[in-house]
């Protein structure tokens, strides 16, 4: 008689990693027995595999951006009231072109102000070459521009009261600042200057040009451009265009 023929888990394990798929299923010990089935073959499930759905399904995966809710008429007349009040300094119901002036150079006095106290760094009253000198070396290069020698990143004093819409782009392309300008163009009874009734009427032309369907609300689709004939423009693909392009004109 032959000697038996046995195999250890030793030799086994040593011939499954030799041996091709077919033949490892077939040896004692094999994928089948030795792993179990909680082996590889379900240990590589779908939910262990950070399932849970596509991308913005149910299971994960960011949300698709939403479409911005149309601009109600009462949102607009607000923001346009809020930026005649605080032209209107002296509370008198009328924004003039003094009281536009004063506020601006209000501003201006304010940010000069902090600017010498930058600059002041003893504070006792006055600037000496060594404070300047001091401040500008700060700014490295930008010292060398005219421009960006003051180190105010925020630009001049704009000569006007602008609206605050937040980060409602549609919106800031519907309302124009309280200017000079619009208080002249504003002023339909030529007196002193514009009322708050003046303003509305004025700004909330565009408004009303843009609300098609009088509805008093505009939807995107009313805020979209239009082009030469009319229609709404399309962008690439037939899609139509966003509110980038802003509202029709006056």
């Amino acid at each position: 008689m032959s000697p038996a023929r046995t195999i250890t888990p030793l030799l086994a394990a040593l011939l499954m990693t030799l041996a091709p798929p077919a033949l490892a299923q077939g040896m004692p010990g094999g994928m089948d027995g030795g792993m179990g089935s909680g082996g590889m073959g379900g240990g590589m499930g779908g939910d262990d595999m950070g399932g849970g759905g596509p991308p913005g399904g149910p299971g994960g995966g960011a949300r698709p951006p939403q479409p911005p809710k149309p601009i109600k008429r009462a949102r607009f007349d607000k923001i346009v009231t809020d930026m005649f009040r605080a032209a209107d300094t002296n509370r008198d119901g009328t924004v003039t072109l003094d009281e536009l002036h004063a506020l601006v150079e209000a501003r201006r006095a304010v940010i000069i102000k902090e600017r010498f106290a930058a600059i002041d760094a003893d504070r006792n009253g006055t600037i000496s070459m060594a404070e300047f000198s001091a401040w500008q070396s700060k700014m490295g290069s930008a010292a060398a521009s005219d421009d960006a020698a003051t180190g105010d990143r925020s630009g001049p004093i704009v000569e006007a009261v602008m609206p605050d819409v937040g980060e409602d782009r549609a919106l800031a392309r519907l309302i124009e600042p309280l200017s000079g300008t619009v208080i002249a163009r504003a002023n339909t009874n030529y007196d002193a200057g514009v009322s708050l009734a003046e303003l509305l009427a004025y700004e909330g032309k565009l408004f009303d040009a843009a609300d098609t369907d009088h509805d008093g609300y505009l939807s995107m689709e009313e805020l979209r451009p239009k082009g030469k004939d009319g229609e709404r423009m399309r962008g690439p693909g037939g899609a139509m265009n966003g509110p980038m392009g802003g509202p029709p004109p006056r």
